[in-house]
């Protein structure tokens, strides 16, 4: 029973991911941790860089790498910092890290904010990305800050670009520290046919269509299960 949640939660999060550009990991974290802890960082972060790997590959004529350099080569001493403080959360704590992480998230999402995409400040959101990514796989809401006005084909092949690149930087050092050995492999594939569902059913559903209505779902959605994960992680 728990793997159908667990799959349902990684369809709609890779589905959420396809039509926006990022989404998986704020989906798909509060309800992971809650499920199965052990799904958090390492195999969710193998999902957003399959993932992050399809949308490259259908959106490639939008993407722009050079772009993207200082924001990657921030997501390392982030990523280092990361994996880090990792060595020093417990469930509980990562729980409640991975809650408030996603409620602001959410704020960022509904908030007037806009910050231009310079060096600077993408090295910056890079860092920020790899701190939070490396340790409770939800590195986007940073980068999004920073590529929202981007237009729909450039935001997706952007982020999913960053996704592919950061993904496999936190990957790596995950490994590195033990963090990511043969179990958390084997967890990672078990999640691989919720996201190719999810990434199917967004190309055969116009979802991005249906923008107008599927944001507002997306941030209750985020905001229950972010607020969950906080109550689970003071209670366990």
């Amino acid at each position: 029973m728990d793997y159908f949640w667990v799959s349902l939660a990684v369809m709609l999060g890779a589905a959420v991911q396809t039509a926006f550009g990022f989404g998986l990991a704020i989906v798909c974290a509060p309800l992971l941790i809650m499920l199965d802890p052990q799904l958090v960082p390492g195999p969710l972060i193998f999902c957003s860089m399959l993932q992050g790997s399809v949308t490259v590959y259908h959106n490639r004529h939008d993407l722009d790498l050079r772009g993207l350099v200082s924001a990657l080569v921030g997501r390392i001493p982030g990523t280092a910092v990361g994996i880090w403080l990792l060595t020093f959360l417990n469930y509980e704590q990562l729980s409640i890290i991975v809650g408030v992480i996603v409620l602001l998230a959410v704020v960022v999402s509904v908030s007037k904010v806009n910050i231009a995409p310079t060096k600077v400040s993408m090295f910056c959101a890079g860092m920020v990305s790899g701190l939070f990514g490396s340790t409770t796989a939800v590195g986007g809401p940073p980068m999004a800050l920073l590529m929202q006005n981007q237009a729909s084909g450039h935001l997706r092949a952007n982020m999913a670009g960053f996704f592919l690149f950061g993904s496999f930087i936190s990957l790596l050092a995950l490994s590195w520290t033990g963090k990511y050995g043969l179990p958390e492999i084997k967890q990672s594939f078990s999640l691989l046919p919720g996201v190719l569902l999810g990434y199917f059913l967004c190309r055969l559903l116009p979802l991005q269509r249906w923008d107008r209505f599927l944001r507002p779902g997306i941030l209750v959605i985020c905001t229950v299960c972010g607020s969950l994960a906080i109550l689970k992680g003071v209670s366990w």
